[in-house]
């Protein structure tokens, strides 16, 4: 990943993203990637009600530059995972999940969704 061809989102180089900076340019660009621990099928564990009730716009949700950076990480994260996955943002510490429809959402953090349903916010960490 240090090649000077390998450019960010932004267009700068990963090799120029500071030290300090790296974990959440790495988020924010979805360097991580999509979530590689499997989760049960959804035959096995259907998704939950939840989630079917709430909206995935939901009226409480976070808004502006930061939640939109923020769930650009957790899409790249939950790309090609189950509805109802779900994870905790390294960025922010907010709770996004995947619709039945498909689309990633902002929860609430006292709505409880499935542990074995919660994806690592990278591969290296469970």
């Amino acid at each position: 990943m240090s090649d000077d061809k390998d450019l960010m989102s932004a267009g700068v180089p990963w090799s120029e993203v500071p030290e300090f900076a790296r974990r959440q340019v790495e988020w924010m660009d979805g360097r991580h990637g999509p979530a590689q621990n499997q989760l049960p099928s959804v035959e096995v564990l259907p998704v939950p009600d939840i989630l079917n009730q709430l909206p995935s716009l939901h009226e409480r949700r976070p808004r502006g530059s930061k939640p939109m950076i923020d769930v650009a990480g957790a899409r790249a994260r939950l790309r090609g995972a189950r509805p109802g996955a779900w994870l905790i943002s390294p960025f922010t510490g907010w709770k996004w999940a995947k619709w039945p429809s498909g689309e990633v959402g902002w929860l609430p953090n006292e709505i409880e969704l499935p542990a074995s349903l919660r994806v690592p916010a990278r591969n290296d960490i469970q």
